[in-house]
């Protein structure tokens, strides 16, 4: 693992910050492919992705601390600062909430918006997922005695000597690429899922299904029925793409507005 790249005096340059800062680059060029294929204004896109980048990373890191309250309240400045400690659907509900906040603002098409985000945040989270890959932040699955198995014993979060676990960031950038494809097949069809957030829905359901996988291969704590809160969320995520795939247009009709 390398979690620091390079120092420019006394300022470490990490490799998921580094990371981070390449999959909103990505995630903006991305968008503004869907963009002009929406009809909508394509010099939006950087400023979604910013605004979303932020307010994601913020409420990755807030969930994060809620979660593990008692294990961080006695170094609260340290887990604030922390390159490790990330919780993905903290940062997902956040940035949506923004996003959906300066869309209003901007009088942008709202289902038409969410329809484009999902190549973008499917490139996202693989180029991001690379970043925990990278410095080892503790978002590896449990040991393993396969042939994938790896060591993080170099990582932030380090792994006990000689103990190796799932690559899940690896597994989880690797999914992402594909559902990447899958949304760019069917973002230029014309006829697969055409109603406004129907692609989105479908976007929903391809990465959250991702999750309930890899999240088989964690050690996280069980919360009810035998799963962990991320395949809680995920379910519940599963169903409202479902529901907006069903629905399409209509069933959204008061986002709109």
């Amino acid at each position: 693992m390398i979690p620091t790249l390079l120092e420019l005096g006394p300022i470490p340059v990490r490799s998921f910050g580094l990371m981070v800062a390449l999959a909103l680059f990505a995630g903006a060029i991305r968008l503004t492919l869907s963009f002009r294929r929406y009809g909508l204004d394509p010099r939006l896109a950087e400023r979604y992705v910013t605004a979303a980048g932020v307010s994601g990373l913020l409420g990755a890191r807030v969930w994060y601390i809620g979660e593990n309250w008692s294990e961080v309240q006695h170094d609260l400045w340290g887990a604030i600062f922390s390159s490790a400690g990330f919780t993905f659907y903290g940062g997902f509900i956040i940035a949506s909430i923004v996003v959906y906040l300066l869309a209003k603002k901007d009088g942008t098409n709202i289902g038409r918006l969410c329809d484009s985000l999902g190549p973008c945040l499917a490139l996202g989270y693989a180029v991001g997922r690379l970043g925990c890959q990278l410095s080892g932040d503790g978002d590896y699955g449990v040991a393993t005695s396969g042939f994938w198995g790896m060591s993080y014993s170099t990582g932030v979060v380090p792994t006990p000597p000689g103990t190796l676990v799932y690559p899940t960031p690896l597994f989880e950038s690797t999914i992402a690429i594909g559902v990447l494809s899958i949304l760019s097949y069917v973002e230029k069809s014309a006829t697969l899922l055409c109603l406004p957030f129907q692609r989105f829905g479908f976007y929903l359901v391809l990465i959250s299904i991702e999750r309930l996988f890899v999240e088989t291969l964690r050690g996280n704590p069980v919360v009810v029925l035998g799963m962990s809160e991320a395949q809680c969320i995920a379910l519940g995520l599963i169903a409202f793409g479902v529901l907006l795939i069903g629905r399409g247009s209509q069933g959204m009709s008061t986002l709109e507005r």
